[in-house]
């Protein structure tokens, strides 16, 4: 599912229209794609609707959608502001409207919500302001948002929550909608953590844009899914060995934190590496190794963190940072690895980036195509305090590209912003992942998938993707309070299974994008 900001869904709106579909019948189309959602949700000819219509095009939206209503026999109240500027489609509708019978239909052009025909069992639809909206509610229109926010009833908004904006944070009031009907493809506003107060589940509702506008734009922006991913993964032959699946080699743990070496060292095994060294201070070998017999195990000369390492040879991927804390000496490992010419594709999290953002220019030294997997604290640390997760993604967007590395953004979405350009949301992972070890675990998954030969463009969609299934399937067995990251680690192999079973099927609007 593609993923499009503000003028990119203007100009596909324009697109579509410039190709003989009017905007009226473009909007007529729109009404019956969300009709047809709305009877199957609300399924009962006698249901109470009150539908609240702005001025522009979402408002022509909410008039077309009562029309269609009333001609299904559900009992539909309409509020209209007379007052101000109205779209040529909104006139053209209000007009069709106003020609209906009116048993099924109320229609009210000043604001009295007392005189309203809704019952606690009925549905408010909001079409007041859609993708288009540039500035704060205000006026009547703040007062109708703060009314509808004190109902208890389904609330379900039209294309956008009104009051949310498609680019950037709300800034004023937004109406809290339990369903959003948008329109042919998701918002950025959807995948970020400021918006989540305002809506709940997101349908999208295919309208009929031209999908030749997809083909003949660059569109980089896209949610994370299996038919994404499944085209890439490899088969495993019956005569493959151990040494056909990478030697990775991970640097982990220190004083304390043996549990994110452990953590680590058994998600990269589970995720279908052949070998894997472990580097850890001396003090956590009797830790690690009856945790994990699989793994190898070699010793830093320190006792409580790490110093620096000879590479071993034939060395597929590195990864590095859970645990290894920020100590001094292991600032210094870290600049002797960097300066090293060991061209293997690497993954940095944890302290790794701590002590990135501590040295900025070892920062600078991160070979092309490294995948880093910052939380926000990170991010921020790495590349400045950002205002909001919007702006963080915009940064990481550009600075992917600028630097030529992946950059993972960990979060109730995880972003993954390629060094190509190309950025994709992963809306798969729940709350009970939010638990200490999780992205210790993504590490190792990661480090696993780079060791076998998949390219880090690849390994960062298809690591955020496995982790964050195995974490569905973990909740669905423990539930998000008791899921620890260990728990990750044991459904992988589920995971991977349930993505290599997925039958895709693609629809078209999928498929261009």
């Amino acid at each position: 599912m593609i993923i499009l900001n503000e003028s990119q869904i203007k100009a596909w709106d324009a697109y579509t229209i410039s190709k003989g579909l009017s905007s009226l019948d473009l909007m007529e189309q729109a009404a019956v794609s969300v009709v047809e959602k709305l009877d199957i949700l609300l399924g009962d000819e006698d249901q109470e609707v009150l539908i609240i219509c702005g001025n522009g095009n979402n408002g022509a939206d909410g008039l077309a959608i009562a029309r269609l209503l009333v001609g299904l026999e559900y009992l539909v109240d309409v509020f209209v502001n007379l007052q101000g500027e109205h779209s040529t489609e909104w006139k053209t509708n209000y007009e069709r409207l106003l020609g209906l019978d009116k048993e099924y239909l109320d229609i009210h052009d000043s604001w009295n919500p007392e005189e309203f025909e809704v019952s606690s069992s009925g549905t408010i639809i909001d079409a007041m302001f859609g993708t288009g909206l540039t500035r704060p509610l205000s006026g009547l229109w703040n007062e109708v948002a703060l009314w509808m926010n004190e109902q208890t009833n389904l609330t379900i908004s039209i294309d956008m929550p009104s009051g949310m904006y498609v680019d950037k944070s709300p800034d004023g009031e937004v109406v809290y909608a339990d369903l959003v009907l948008t329109f042919q493809c998701q918002r950025l506003s959807f995948m970020m953590p400021e918006s989540e107060p305002y809506f709940g589940e997101v349908v999208v509702c295919d309208i009929g844009l031209s999908d030749t506008f997809l083909l003949e734009n660059d569109i980089r922006c896209f949610e994370l899914d299996y038919y994404y991913l499944i085209p890439f993964l490899t088969e495993r032959s019956r005569f493959s060995h151990k040494g056909d699946y990478g030697h990775g080699l991970l640097i982990a743990g220190s004083l304390g934190k043996a549990g994110a070496s452990i953590l680590s060292a058994g998600a990269a095994m589970r995720s279908g590496i052949g070998l894997l060294t472990a580097h850890v201070p001396k003090s956590l070998y009797a830790i690690i190794q009856p945790a994990i017999p699989e793994v190898m195990v070699i010793l830093d000369k320190h006792d409580e963190y790490f110093t620096g390492l000879e590479i071993p040879e034939r060395i597929a991927a590195i990864g590095i940072g859970p645990g290894i804390g920020t100590h001094k000496e292991t600032i210094e490992a870290i600049a002797q690895l960097l300066n090293s010419t060991h061209p293997v594709p690497m993954v940095w999290d944890a302290d790794a980036l701590n002590i990135l953002a501590m040295r900025p220019d070892l920062f600078d030294k991160l070979p092309e195509g490294t995948i880093i997997s910052p939380h926000p604290g990170e991010f921020d640390r790495l590349f400045g305090e950002q205002e909001d997760h919007f702006a963080r993604y915009k940064t990481a967007s550009l600075e992917s590209k600028k630097r030529k590395i992946n950059i993972i953004l960990k979060g109730g979405v995880t972003i993954v912003c390629q060094s190509n350009g190309v950025s994709f949301f992963n809306t798969r992972g729940n709350p009970g992942m939010a638990t200490a070890g999780s992205g210790d675990v993504l590490t190792g998954v990661l480090l696993g998938l780079l060791a076998q030969g998949y390219s880090p463009e690849f390994a960062s969609l298809l690591g955020v993707y496995v982790h964050a299934t195995a974490g569905d399937i973990a909740a669905d067995d423990v539930g998000y309070e008791a899921l620890i990251a260990g728990d990750i680690i044991e459904y992988l192999g589920d995971a991977f299974e349930q993505l290599r079973n997925e039958e895709p099927e693609i629809d078209e609007t999928e498929e261009n994008g």
